[in-house]
């Protein structure tokens, strides 16, 4: 991998730094930095009727299972949820719903008696269903398209003349109700199929197994939509399903182009490069509270390109992620060391050391915004990055 131009910058981010402040410096014992996410709320509906005591979370590492370490709520009685987020979380990761054999369908008020998963794109939280779902994951195998032109896809397919991310129960749209009552079961009949003839396969590609397998019987669908024959199941295919998962693994490992492959890898590391030099400046320096605080915000950035690391297939294997100062890339390693070098000559210096890990990564991260092709979940973590260090930033020049 060549990297020689983003280590290229180094010195020059370094000089734009000290030209930018200048001597001087201070202790910022007393002053408050916000280094962490504003807090958001993400609020939403789910059905297929409306569900009550389904878990809604988000998914922060893409394997489409509700995880022990990530937000969560329950629906309500009335299929309602509500989290509180930080930005990053609200807006850059998909919403998994999980529903169990008590979760109460109020299309009847009785529990539904067996185990249902949806899903919805990131951003789009107001109402998550089986047509969400089916949505969600076209998106997954085919990262080109745009929300819009994947439910329209959908609509089209399904003869629904209706938003996907729109209430079909309050909407009173009975065509699209009856296909999300057939798809919500079929989608979950489908899934124990498959679980049953692959139980080592991770959830994330039996799920995409599933809704693809659905989408091959959308005619089907539509005529027992049409009919009101909400009893209607799709068919599973359970011919050679280890070759139909080792096809569907070969598409995901070639939807991200390998220079876009890099570029994660790198921005992984160079957060690290962040974090690792806050976590060295903050315990040498212990009353300059900015490298504390906006340590824990590197670390949420890190677990973001980490989790989008881990839906595309970048190999991170041999990242030691929790060892201060270790890098597997030779040109991040030089880079921590001169910072440390530079920071460890005195407070002023390590300010100006923060003030140049945040215009690098400006720097960085614009140059990968510039592609035009760049899928959309990347796209949004990487915003987030750019204004996080954006923050980061002020806090330190207000310290110079």
């Amino acid at each position: 991998m060549k990297f020689s131009k983003s280590i290229a910058s180094l010195s020059l981010a370094v000089s734009v730094a000290v030209w930018l402040t200048g001597c001087g410096g201070g202790d910022d014992a007393t002053s408050t930095v916000t280094a962490t996410d504003a807090t958001t709320t993400l609020s939403g509906t789910v059905a297929d009727g409306y569900l009550v005591g389904a878990k809604v979370c988000i998914d922060k590492n893409f394997n489409d299972v509700c995880d022990a370490d990530e937000p969560f709520a329950i629906t309500d009685n009335g299929g309602h949820y509500t989290l509180a987020l930080s930005s990053t979380e609200a807006t850059g990761f998909p919403l998994i719903v999980e529903a169990d054999e008590n979760t109460i369908d109020l299309d009847t008020n009785t529990k539904i008696g067996e185990k249902w998963h949806f899903k919805a794109v990131a951003g789009n939280s107001n109402f998550i269903s089986p047509l969400s779902t089916l949505v969600a994951q076209e998106m997954e195998l085919n990262i080109s398209l745009t929300l819009e032109q994947a439910m329209l896809n959908l609509q089209t397919e399904l003869g629904i003349d209706i938003n996907t991310t729109v209430d079909y129960v309050a909407a009173n749209n009975t065509k699209a109700h009856n296909a999300a009552k057939i798809i919500a079961k079929s989608l979950a009949n489908t899934e124990i199929s498959l679980s049953a003839l692959a139980p080592d396969v991770q959830p994330r590609l039996i799920r995409l197994l599933a809704s693809k397998q659905i989408r091959s019987q959308t005619d089907a669908i539509k005529v027992a939509a049409d009919a009101n024959d909400t009893t209607f199941l799709t068919v599973v295919n359970t011919t050679d399903v280890t070759a139909q998962i080792s096809e569907l693994s070969a598409s995901l490992e070639a939807l991200l182009p390998q220079e876009m492959k890099e570029g994660l890898l790198f921005m992984y590391q160079e957060e690290k490069v962040a974090r690792d030099v806050y976590n060295v400046l903050g315990q040498k320096y212990p009353t300059a509270k900015t490298f504390a605080n906006i340590q824990l915000s590197e670390q949420k950035h890190i677990d973001a390109v980490e989790s989008l690391c881990i839906k595309y297939g970048v190999d991170i294997s041999n990242v030691n992620e929790t060892t201060v100062g270790e890098f597997i890339l030779p040109e991040l390693q030089a880079l921590y060391d001169a910072l440390i070098l530079q920071g460890s000559i005195s407070l002023t210096e390590a300010y100006k050391v923060g003030q140049a890990i945040e215009i690098k990564d400006i720097k960085d991260i614009d140059d990968r915004l510039s592609a035009t092709d760049l899928p959309s979940d990347i796209r949004t973590v990487y915003e987030n990055l750019r204004a996080g260090s954006e923050n980061h930033l002020a806090a330190f020049n207000k310290q110079l």
